[in-house]
């Protein structure tokens, strides 16, 4: 699976794409919600996943964008406001994850998307 990971927490970012490799995923960082739209439209992922509080741009907006380019992306929320759990479900996201969580949790829910 193609994975567009976008956080602004680098060590998140680094802990989750080694673990998604291990898992045999591609994975792309992106370290803000403007270089993630950027990112997706320069390759075709299978997944987005991403955190809602970030730097300039929130994951609700930065989800429009990339749901703009390609309204059937799987985006998967991971973020520790549950606030905006439900407002992003709405939205289309097929899941949200609320950190803290393991990374066994993380890569059951990378599995359940998969298959959707």
């Amino acid at each position: 699976m193609r994975i567009l990971i976008i956080d602004d927490e680098t060590d998140i970012l680094t802990l989750f794409k080694e673990f998604m490799e291990i898992f045999g995923h591609e994975v792309e960082i992106a370290i803000d919600g403007g270089m993630g739209v950027e990112k997706f439209k320069d390759a075709n992922f299978d997944l987005v996943i991403m955190d809602y509080r970030m730097y300039g741009k929130d994951g609700l907006q930065v989800s429009k964008e990339i749901m703009n380019i390609d309204k059937n992306i799987k985006i998967l929320f991971v973020s520790a406001d549950s606030s905006v759990k439900e407002k992003a479900i709405e939205m289309g996201a097929v899941g949200f994850l609320i950190k803290p969580f393991g990374i066994n949790v993380l890569m059951r829910e990378i599995e359940r998307v998969s298959k959707i």
